[in-house]
């Protein structure tokens, strides 16, 4: 009996770790995220101009800034998605998402995004 508890305290505990969120947030340049959230995105993007997405959407890697200045950075999928939806919205540096996955660590593992 105490063997198979503990064999179904291992196996649903993942799972209740891993369990898919919602996050809102604003998609940003993941080498500039953390100096976003330290300084304001505003200054950030009048400062460094490579960290606007304008002229250049396409990066090697994108994050999540939360709007309670968390910050994630996004899997392969999850920067896929974030190209797709750059491409087609006419203001990139404010890309406002909503975005379901996983957390592991600083990274989001992305299921689906959808612009808000």
């Amino acid at each position: 009996m105490r063997i198979f508890l503990k064999l179904m305290v291992a196996t649903l505990l993942p799972a209740c770790i891993l369990s898919a969120i919602d996050l809102q947030g604003v998609i940003a340049d993941w080498n500039c995220t953390q100096d976003m959230v330290r300084n304001g995105r505003s200054k950030v993007l009048k400062q460094n101009r490579n960290c606007s997405l304008v002229k250049n959407y396409n990066r090697g890697a994108y994050g999540l800034i939360t709007m309670d200045k968390k910050f994630y950075r996004l899997d392969d999928n999850g920067n896929k998605l974030a190209r797709e939806l750059l491409a087609n919205t006419p203001d990139k540096d404010n890309l406002k998402v909503i975005v379901s996955g996983d957390i592991d660590g600083d990274t989001i593992k992305v299921i689906n995004m959808s612009e808000l």
